[in-house]
């Protein structure tokens, strides 16, 4: 019988255990997708600001060649 008790407390322990650990799993999977969002985010915002210059730059190419420069 004690051998049974034995088992069971090692059991709880073992459930305790495993408990902790999926609640601190589950923090650090919350940390890493907020992470993701905002890498994702400052991505797309930076997308928008290459887009922004590639415009620009086509445009000031536009320019040199209407204008009949050849050197930048």
């Amino acid at each position: 019988m004690s051998g049974s008790i034995a088992s069971y407390d090692q059991l709880v322990r073992q459930v305790e255990a495993l408990k902790k650990e999926n609640t601190h799993l589950r923090r650090e999977l919350e940390d890493n997708s907020n992470h993701l969002s905002k890498l994702e985010n400052e991505t797309s915002d930076m997308k928008e600001v290459l887009k922004h210059l590639q415009g620009k730059l086509e445009q000031e190419a536009r320019v040199m060649v209407s204008s009949g420069q050849t050197e930048v």
